[in-house]
């Protein structure tokens, strides 16, 4: 296990292009070049992007290859990374999965409803849990998505 020191010194200069750079890499699933890194995040030239995947090199988080291509060798949650699941190569925020939940939960009940005859409070008060859990999910959801790397 790492330590905390070795952490919050990753979480330190883990921000901004390079932050980008390392998380177009956790998406990819195979190693991948300089010109590559360049073109995907659109930085202005090639010693731009070898920089931060130098950066990255000496964070011990990505490893260079012989054919001088870069793959991840260490995966670290920091920073904003803690606020995503990886799921079938894709990052996804970690509501989205609550969020689905009640949405179905929600629609489901409302569907029910309607073949059997609850009572009318205890139809609101579901329905209002659902609905109130579902947006709140939704909600964290969509801001953790945009606050991913700014």
């Amino acid at each position: 296990m790492r330590d905390q020191p070795d952490e919050n010194r990753i979480e330190s200069e883990l921000r901004g292009n390079t932050l980008r750079v390392y998380w177009y890499m956790l998406s990819q699933n195979e190693t991948v070049g300089v010109r590559e890194v360049q073109r995907a995040i659109g930085m202005s030239s090639p010693s731009v992007a070898s920089h931060h995947l130098t950066k990255l090199v000496a964070l011990e988080l990505v490893e260079k290859r012989p054919d001088n291509s870069y793959e991840v060798s260490r995966v670290v949650k920091v920073g904003v990374l803690r606020n995503f699941i990886g799921f079938r190569g894709k990052f996804l925020p970690r509501y989205i999965f609550v969020a689905i939940f009640f949405t179905a939960y929600t629609l489901a009940f409302f569907a029910i409803s309607f073949m059997t005859w609850p009572g009318l409070f205890d139809r609101y008060v579901a329905l209002a849990v659902g609905a109130i859990a579902a947006i709140f999910a939704w909600w964290e959801s969509v801001r953790l998505w945009k606050v991913k790397l700014s």
